[in-house]
């Protein structure tokens, strides 16, 4: 026979995340851990209930979204820079804080696609964070450097690199991905490998760290470690 009562069995329900009204605490781990964001990680019915969660944004610092944006710019300033019309205008949105901004060749629609520039709840055209970044990459001393790879979190897709030069200790997180992506390794294969990479060498944290051309560093001559061989030889 069959039995008409008894207990219901639900899955249990994830608990709410404390940063945000829109979801819950592990949909916003897995977002913050992914350049789809919290989006990229559930179904249609529920994508654009939470395709604005600041924790997984690509404007909230620290997040994989964000540090892809921070890529993205700064090859943008260093490899194929805004047409100069474009940067003028850009550059007198900086200067104008808010104020009238004259726009002839009607280019502040391209820099709202790229973000760069916003508008105001008055209709005033504004430079964003993201602008403001652009703009600082294209004066930025950018050098090429040693990087050698500590660790790999592979849950997190992230690896900690020593970038020799900006700190000989200090750890920087930077994407898992790019490394795979740039290099061609495994994600297995870069703890200990030694690569080189451009990087703003002046940064003053290790957030504010960008590398970009990542590729392996060439090997090292026989005897170069123990000190049978010098650059002078």
């Amino acid at each position: 026979m069959t039995e008409t009562f008894g207990p219901l069995y639900e899955r249990p329900k994830s608990p709410d995340c404390p940063n945000c009204s829109c979801c819950a605490a592990p949909l916003c781990e897995r977002g913050r851990r992914s350049t789809m964001r919290c989006a990229g990680h559930t179904d249609a019915s529920t994508m654009q209930l939470v395709s604005g969660c600041p924790c997984s944004a690509e404007t909230t610092e620290g997040t994989h979204a964000w540090r892809a944006a921070m890529i993205r710019i700064v090859r943008h300033a260093t490899e194929r820079p805004l047409r100069t019309p474009a940067a003028l205008l850009l550059r007198a949105l900086e200067t104008a804080e808010g104020g009238d901004v004259e726009d002839p060749e009607d280019l502040l629609g391209m820099l709202k696609a790229y973000r760069y520039a916003g508008v105001t709840d008055a209709g005033r055209p504004v430079i964003t964070p993201f602008g403001r970044r652009y703009l600082a990459a294209r004066t930025d001393s950018r050098f090429m450097t040693p990087v050698e790879v500590e660790a790999v979190d592979h849950k997190a897709r992230t690896a900690t690199v020593v970038v020799v030069g900006w700190h000989l200790e200090r750890g920087v997180t930077v994407l898992l991905d790019q490394l795979v992506t740039e290099t061609g390794l495994k994600a297995e294969e870069l703890p200990g490998k030694h690569l080189e990479a451009e990087a703003n060498c002046h940064a003053a944290t290790a957030d504010e760290i960008v590398l970009t051309k990542v590729r392996i560093a060439p090997e090292l001559p026989d005897g170069w470690m123990d000190g049978s061989v010098t650059s002078a030889e």
